[in-house]
């Protein structure tokens, strides 16, 4: 009866947890108008999510504040990668096209969007610059391919679902998979923390010790000359 207790109330937690991602998302979104303000609600969400997974309480002042802080950025690492999406939906959407294309095109949509899920954590937990957080994200998919896979069968599950419940769309439609991309995908940064540091050298700290200078050899001194040697006497000038 206790572990039902328990597992009723982890439950509860998780989907009020998603409702609140849910809704930092869809009001982060429409704050850039949707078009510029999806990217930047993806972090504020993906951040939010960190927190709630820590332990720290999520507050609409830190995901305000991360949107905002992110909105450039979140165009450059998320907004024009998710361009890639653009063929495969193409494809998906068109009328006449075979379904074997049908198949390819929704597979490679599954597989760059799971690429893509994994951009928030590397963009917030990394510091790089813009150009480079795309190569870092899809390095580390590679690195934990069934960690990805898994995630672009948790998509399809989930697109699954929610075409055979429409009415969840608007409470849990993003949350879910944001929930899901920042657990497997935080995972996948603890494996890969060799990989993630050699691929991207973080800038070294201000306060690093610099590296000591090595000491310049001492010049040996002259050895003094016996009383014998021939050019041991000096010279005297006669008087």
């Amino acid at each position: 009866m206790g572990r039902a207790v328990h597992a009723l109330g982890a439950g509860t937690d998780l989907v009020l947890r998603a409702l609140i991602i849910q809704g930092i998302w869809i009001a982060g979104a429409l704050a850039g108008g949707i078009v510029l303000g999806w990217a930047p609600a993806t972090l504020a969400a993906v951040d939010a999510a960190a927190r709630a997974r820590r332990g720290e309480p999520i507050t609409l002042r830190g995901a305000a504040r991360v949107w905002r802080e992110q909105w450039l950025r979140a165009q450059l690492v998320l907004g024009l990668p998710a361009l890639l999406l653009l063929p495969s939906l193409t494809a998906l959407l068109a009328t006449g096209v075979p379904l074997a294309v049908r198949v390819l095109a929704g597979i490679g949509a599954l597989l760059v969007l799971a690429v893509l899920l994994h951009v928030p954590a590397v963009e917030l937990r990394y510091r790089l610059r813009a150009r480079d957080v795309l190569g870092r994200a899809s390095a580390l998919a590679l690195a934990q391919a069934p960690m990805a896979l898994v995630l672009a069968a948790a998509l399809a599950l989930w697109g699954g679902i929610l075409a055979a419940v429409p009415g969840l769309v608007p409470f849990l439609g993003a949350a879910v998979p944001l929930l899901a991309a920042e657990h497997l995908v935080g995972r996948s940064i603890d494996r890969n923390e060799e990989l993630l540091a050699v691929a991207g050298d973080p800038p070294r700290p201000a306060d690093a010790t610099p590296r000591p200078e090595a000491a310049p050899r001492p010049v040996p001194a002259p050895r003094p000359r016996q009383a014998g040697h021939p050019t041991a006497a000096r010279r005297t000038t006669p008087a």
